[in-house]
């Protein structure tokens, strides 16, 4: 049974879903929108979609109320997609149902620089709305990734200190906001690494990682 951790941490977007494409998609409608190049999806992925657009828009000198209407554009695009593609990853699919269902005092959480609303949604259609006790969004944190004030606010409303803490990434920006939150860290299906001591390494994906931490299915 895995007992080197309290807290498993794990963002949400290309950690346990593969929402890449839906982002995408709706980062596009929204630059399209407001006639702004824009930029590659992964060089964005995981961070606030309020920053992302304040900066990526600031050429416009938009108003604060004009990018909070491009905001609320982005995430309704993005919740459209999400709602009807296929994201989930299996391997996510039966590790969080095997986590959920295991009684070792184990806790879960997500740090996600989505919005609640959207997370909620993407919880709520596979079944892992009561799974998790901590769940912190884009929302509920002033600075997000690649600041770790996500990972900090989780791991302090868990009650849980960093030694005792894994935080499951797969994007460069969370992953430095892990590594800042001085939790261990790890990265699933990207191929991102980080050098610090407390970098435990990149896996293929969510299943590896946990039998390499000699997680047990019984």
């Amino acid at each position: 049974m895995m007992t080197d951790f309290d807290l498993l941490i794990f963002d949400m977007d290309g950690v346990l879903v593969d929402t890449t494409e839906c982002h995408r998609r709706a980062y596009d409608d929204l630059w399209r929108l407001v006639g702004v190049a824009g930029c590659v999806y992964e060089q964005i992925a995981g961070r606030k979609t309020v920053e992302v657009v304040a900066e990526l828009t600031a050429a416009l000198n938009p108003t604060a109320e004009q990018v909070a209407e491009w905001v609320a554009f982005k995430q309704q695009r993005a919740r459209h997609y999400l709602k009807t593609e296929k994201i989930v990853f299996h391997d996510s699919l039966e590790c969080i149902g095997r986590l959920g269902r295991q009684s070792s005092g184990l806790r879960l959480g997500i740090g996600t620089g989505a919005s609640r609303e959207t997370t909620a949604m993407v919880l709520g259609r596979f079944g892992w709305g009561e799974t998790f006790s901590v769940i912190v969004t884009g929302d509920d944190v002033v600075a997000g990734k690649p600041e770790p004030e996500v990972y900090l606010s989780a791991m302090e409303r868990a009650g849980v200190a960093p030694h005792r803490t894994l935080i499951i990434e797969d994007s460069q920006s969370g992953l430095t906001a892990a590594v800042a939150s001085r939790a261990y860290t790890a990265s699933v299906r990207s191929g991102v690494k980080n050098d610090h001591e407390r970098f435990i390494g990149s896996f293929p994906d969510v299943r590896s990682l946990l039998a390499n931490l000699s997680y047990s299915e019984q």
